[in-house]
């Protein structure tokens, strides 16, 4: 093992780490994405993706860094009391809140900006392990979902251009979905799902 590791360290090639691999991924992903929005002729869409890959690259490369340091101890009473709260008003001002208004959009991104130094805070503790199989589970599962739902959008976009010329022919996922987040009740609902599931993921991930 040492003389791998010294023969790695004459070369200087290192092997990748988990982070980087899951880094890489996920900037992969919001490249495509911001070209396939480009391609269909979505210009702003394009941006936030790109975006998006710009500040993962800035922090895989260690030069974004939020000098905020989050404790990375057990949820407390409080902390749950507060994340419910905070959820249950995002759901309800989102879910009455007109679909796709200026007033939605705001919200939306006002929440991203104060959540996103939280994100890349430091969270004070030691570098975690190899992921459990849970852990692995989770994110092949997850992995699938996001591949059907990209394959789905794709997939109606080159129909519906392709073959009739119509959108409505063949709709995207927002456009089903689009009737029922109409209903404001059912639009809390889904965001109180969304925002209830993102704050499991982020229990998950605390250490025990």
């Amino acid at each position: 093992m040492s003389e791998l590791s010294h023969s790695e360290r004459s070369s200087g090639r290192r092997r990748p780490t988990p982070t980087a691999i899951m880094q890489a991924g996920w900037i992969g992903v919001l490249i495509i994405t911001a070209v396939f929005h480009a391609v269909r002729g979505a210009p702003v869409d394009a941006a936030i993706y790109a975006s998006g890959a710009a500040v993962l690259t800035l922090d895989a490369l260690g030069w974004l860094r939020v000098p905020l340091r989050m404790p990375a101890g057990r949820d407390t009473v409080s902390r749950r009391v507060l994340a419910g709260t905070l959820i249950a008003v995002a759901s309800l001002t989102l879910g009455f809140t007109p679909l796709y208004s200026p007033a939605d959009t705001a919200i939306v991104v006002g929440l991203g900006v104060l959540l996103l130094p939280m994100a890349w805070a430091d969270s004070s503790r030691a570098e975690a392990g190899p992921p459990g199989s849970a852990v692995r589970r989770a994110a092949i599962l997850w992995s699938i979902v996001l591949v059907a739902g990209c394959v789905w959008e794709i997939g109606v976009y080159f129909l519906g251009r392709d073959l009739t010329g119509s959108e409505n022919a063949y709709p995207a996922l927002s456009d089903l979905l689009d009737p029922l987040l109409a209903w404001p009740p059912a639009r809390v609902l889904l965001v109180a799902c969304w925002l209830l599931g993102g704050y499991a993921l982020l229990r998950r991930g605390r250490p025990a």
